[in-house]
C-alpha cells in the first residue's frame, strides 16, 4: 500500500524531444519524472475513441499516450501525475487539461492528478526551489533546440544514411544526463560533443525531396510569452511584474548565448531573433497585441524570408485557429516578400494527404525562387 506522503511519479507526454530534458530537470530536483513513449497509431486510435473528434490532432495523441500507460500492469493512478502545461488565448491547447480531466474521470482514473503549470504558479507544484527548476528546464530546452538545428543542417548532406540521427540521439542522451547532474557547464560540454508522428515527418519528406529545413524553436515561444507578460504588465502599471519578467528574460538570453557558444562554429542559424523584432516584422500586417501563436508564426516566417530561405512551410493541425489566421494573412505577406513560395500544410488525424505531390511542386518553386535570388545578387 502506498504511503500518503510518498512521492508521485510525473508522466510527461513526448510532444517533442524537449520532454526528455524537462524530465531530467525534474529528477535533478527530486521529482520522479518519466517521459511517455512517443505517440503512434495505437495511441492515436485510443485518443480518437475517447475525444469528441473536434479537437486538434495533438490532443488525440496526448490522450491516447496517457490512457495506454494507465492500462499497463502496475500503474497506480493515486501515485501518478500527468504533466500538461497550459496556455492562454483561443488555441485549444489551453483546454487539453480540462478535457483530459473529463476523459480520465470517465475511465475510472479520478485519482490520477493533472498538473498544469504556468508562469503564474512558478512551477511550485514540482519543487521547493522553483526558480532553479525553471533554470534547469530552460537549459534543457535551449540545448535540444540547438541539437535539432544541428541535425537539420547536417542530415541532408550525410554520406552514411542514419549517421546524423545516431549522433543526435547520443547528443540528446548526453544533454539529458548533464541536465540531471546539475546543468550549467555540463550541458555546454555535452553540446560540444554533440514529435514527428503528428506532422507525418514533414522534415524528412522535405529532405528526401532535396531540401534543408530550418524549424522554429521552442525557445522562441518562451521568449514570446515573456514579451507578452512584459507588455501586459507595462500596460497595467504592474512595474514589479515587468521588472521580474525582464530580468528572467535577460537571464534566459544569457543562458542561450552561453550554450550557443559551444556549437557556434557548426551552426549557420544561431541565436534566436529578438521577439521585439519578430513583432515589428508583422506590425504592418497585424497587431501583435492580438497575441496567439499566429503573431509568432507570421513574425518568424518574415524573419526566415529575410535570412535567405527559399520557401515557407506553415504546418498546422486541422481547424487550428491561429493557423487559420496565418493562412489568411499569407498572401499579403508573400506579396511583400517577392512572392516567396509558401505552402500551408494542414494535418488531420486520417493522414494520407496528397502531401508528396504538393511538396514536389513546392520544392520546384523553391528552387526557382533560389535561382532568381542568386541571379539578382550574383
Amino acid at each position: 500500500m502506498r504511503a500518503p506522503d510518498a512521492p508521485k511519479t510525473v508522466f510527461i507526454p513526448r510532444m517533442s524531444d524537449h520532454a526528455v530534458t524537462v524530465a531530467a530537470a525534474m529528477r535533478a530536483h527530486d521529482v520522479a519524472a518519466q517521459v511517455l513513449p512517443a505517440s503512434d497509431d495505437e495511441t492515436l486510435a485510443i485518443g480518437l475513441r475517447h475525444c469528441a473528434g473536434r479537437e486538434c490532432a495533438p490532443c488525440f495523441t496526448c490522450t491516447g499516450d496517457i490512457l495506454r500507460r494507465a492500462r499497463q500492469p502496475g500503474f497506480d493512478p493515486a501515485a501518478s501525475v500527468l504533466f500538461m502545461p497550459t496556455t492562454a488565448g483561443p488555441c485549444r491547447f489551453g483546454q487539453y487539461a480540462t478535457l483530459l480531466r473529463e476523459v480520465l474521470d470517465e475511465q475510472g482514473l479520478r485519482k490520477l492528478e493533472i498538473a498544469s503549470p504556468s508562469g503564474a504558479n512558478s512551477y511550485r507544484d514540482f519543487s521547493a526551489k522553483p526558480a532553479r527548476l525553471r533554470a534547469a528546464m530552460w537549459q534543457g530546452v535551449v540545448a535540444v533546440d540547438l541539437l535539432v538545428k544541428l541535425l537539420h543542417e547536417y542530415r541532408p548532406y550525410e554520406i552514411e544514411p542514419g549517421s546524423a540521427d545516431a549522433v543526435y540521439r547520443r547528443g540528446l542522451d548526453r544533454v539529458a544526463e548533464a541536465v540531471e547532474r546539475g546543468g550549467g557547464r555540463r550541458t555546454a560540454e555535452a553540446l560540444r560533443r554533440f514529435n514527428t508522428f503528428s506532422n507525418q515527418h514533414i522534415v524528412r519528406q522535405v529532405e528526401a525531396a532535396g531540401g534543408e529545413v530550418t524549424v522554429a524553436s521552442l525557445m522562441e515561444w518562451v521568449y514570446f510569452t515573456n514579451w507578452q507578460t512584459m507588455a501586459h504588465a507595462k500596460a497595467n502599471g504592474a512595474y514589479r511584474e515587468f521588472v521580474r519578467m525582464y530580468l528572467t528574460d535577460r537571464y534566459q538570453a544569457w543562458t542561450e548565448h552561453r550554450l550557443v557558444a559551444a556549437v557556434a562554429d557548426a551552426l549557420r542559424y544561431r541565436s534566436e531573433a529578438p521577439t521585439a523584432r519578430l513583432m515589428a516584422n508583422i506590425r504592418p500586417y497585424y497587431e501583435p497585441s492580438l497575441g496567439t501563436e499566429a503573431v509568432l508564426s507570421m513574425g518568424k516566417a518574415i524573419e526566415f524570408a529575410h535570412s535567405g530561405v527559399s520557401g515557407i512551410l506553415s504546418i498546422m493541425p486541422f481547424s487550428c485557429m491561429p493557423g487559420i489566421v496565418v493562412a489568411g494573412m499569407a498572401p499579403r505577406i508573400r506579396a511583400d516578400l517577392e512572392h516567396i513560395p509558401w505552402l500551408d500544410v494542414i494535418y488531420a488525424v486520417q493522414g494520407g494527404t496528397n502531401i508528396r505531390t504538393r511538396l514536389e511542386a513546392f520544392m520546384h518553386q523553391a528552387r526557382q525562387f533560389q535561382r532568381r535570388r542568386v541571379g539578382r545578387t550574383g
